[in-house]
């Protein structure tokens, strides 16, 4: 398979990837108002960025505070 074929086949990965990412991001910019649990929000923002599935999925098991 050559790049473009990868590109095609993965794209619906990285939607979902990408669109949990920026879901995860507006759900604790706009609860800011309320307190994470466990890290500072600054923290939050660098771990759902860099953690790619792992980082929004870990805010929403143990960063929100509801």
């Amino acid at each position: 398979m050559d790049a473009m074929q990868l590109i095609q086949v993965f794209w619906p990965l990285i939607l979902i990837q990408v669109s949990f990412q920026i879901y995860a991001l507006v759900d604790l910019i706009v609860t800011k108002k309320r307190k994470t649990k466990n890290l500072s929000p600054l923290l939050w923002i660098i771990i759902i960025v860099l953690g790619e599935i792992f980082g929004p999925t870990l805010y929403f098991i143990i960063g929100r505070s509801e």
